[in-house]
């Protein structure tokens, strides 16, 4: 009798543990994070007001898949991307085989959302017109170029001649290299980009013009002058950091905080210049630098709370980032020269460890399309606002 009620006790546990395992599996199903479907989503509404970059930044990553037969097809790619490249750059990820253009897919199947303002949508043929009017000129290193390239696939199409014939905007050094664009009908660059790492020379913090000594380097890049060519354009996007590191050059303790003051010294010097020659009708904006993240294979879709780098080895200086971007908003807020204005587009992209080039090799690029050409779209954003 006894073992006969410890079977049926035993049985009874059974079948409570089967029916509850039953019910979690049919009634229990895992959301991922993030993957909420664009159709769900509360579109804004028309009476919000327009965006400032800070509102714009408050937002989310919605899961948006992209429409698109065989993401391995790269013209079929290319068009769902709107992009139009003239030429090969290395983080057009899509462009490597197979896994890569669907990695590249689903780094595009999410798109940025602010939650209480509104954006001007982006007409690549409205802001192509106005570029043809109003050249825009990009100075910085390959994360600077990044946004170049990403706003040269977009405009691509309305701006075919690479080589326009009177641009001369390496100052006649035929060393200095300098990406542009422009309309068949125009003879001057629409859109530019010329390399420089750190904006001067580090030897005695001066702004160079062509010809000029560029001076010591803390490692592989190039930097080149640009100031020769500002007074052609009439937008100016402005960035320095990630080449930056300790050094003795900053002082005996190659510190960080030697490096943060050396930093601060050196913009204040670049700041300095601009407000010299900078005309009134020019705008200039300092973009921030969004930091990389350590061993980015981890990640497959946006992070609401993203692992910010600590300075561990490997890091690089990526911790500082936000370090060099406050010193740039306490120059700029020393003032209300309506002239700059901080282009901040790190909250937004400090999410996306999953976008990076070449995940744990290179976690600090991203691919191509992906949130840079929300960069430009919140770019595309402050300049229609301004002129409608």
């Amino acid at each position: 009798m006894v073992i006969n009620k410890q079977r049926n006790t035993k049985y009874i546990y059974i079948v409570s543990i089967f029916g509850c395992i039953i019910l979690w599996i049919t009634v229990y199903t895992p959301t991922p994070l993030l993957k909420i479907e664009y159709t769900d989503r509360q579109p804004i509404s028309q009476d919000s007001s327009l965006c400032t970059p800070e509102l714009f930044n408050q937002g989310r990553w919605i899961y948006d898949p992209i429409d698109i037969e065989s993401p391995t097809n790269q013209t079929q790619f290319a068009k769902a991307a709107g992009y139009h490249c003239l030429k090969k750059f290395a983080h057009r990820c899509f462009r490597r085989g197979k896994d890569e253009s669907l990695r590249a897919k689903q780094i595009m199947d999410y798109r940025w959302q602010p939650e209480t303002c509104r954006s001007i949508e982006l007409n690549p043929k409205v802001l192509a017109e106005h570029f043809r009017e109003h050249p825009i000129l990009f100075v910085g290193d390959s994360i600077t170029q990044l946004q170049f390239e990403s706003l040269a696939c977009l405009l691509g199409e309305h701006f075919p001649n690479r080589h326009p014939p009177k641009s001369n905007l390496n100052g006649g050094n035929t060393k200095i290299k300098v990406n542009e664009l422009a309309a068949v009908d125009r003879e001057t660059s629409s859109l530019a980009y010329i390399r420089s790492d750190y904006l001067l020379r580090l030897d005695d913090y001066k702004v160079i013009s062509p010809f000029e000594d560029v001076g010591s380097q803390l490692g592989n890049g190039e930097n080149y002058p640009w100031v020769h060519a500002l007074d052609r354009f009439d937008y100016i996007v402005l960035n320095t950091g990630p080449h930056w590191h300790p050094n003795i050059q900053w002082g005996p303790n190659q510190s960080e905080q030697e490096l943060l003051a050396a930093f601060k010294k050196a913009m204040s010097a670049v700041l300095d210049y601009l407000k010299n020659n900078v005309k009134s009708h020019q705008k200039v904006w300092i973009r921030t630098t969004p930091y990389g993240h350590a061993s980015c294979s981890q990640f497959k879709e946006p992070q609401v709370n993203p692992f910010a780098p600590t300075g561990r080895t490997g890091e690089y200086e990526w911790h500082l980032f936000q370090e060099f971007d406050n010193i740039w908003k306490h120059l700029l807020a020393d003032d209300e020269d309506t002239r700059f204005d901080i282009f901040d587009i790190s909250t937004l992209s400090n999410q996306r460890g999953d976008a990076h080039s070449k995940p744990d090799a290179d976690c600090l690029h991203t691919c191509i399309p992906g949130p840079v050409d929300t960069w430009n779209k919140l770019l595309n954003h402050e300049i229609l606002k301004n002129i409608n």
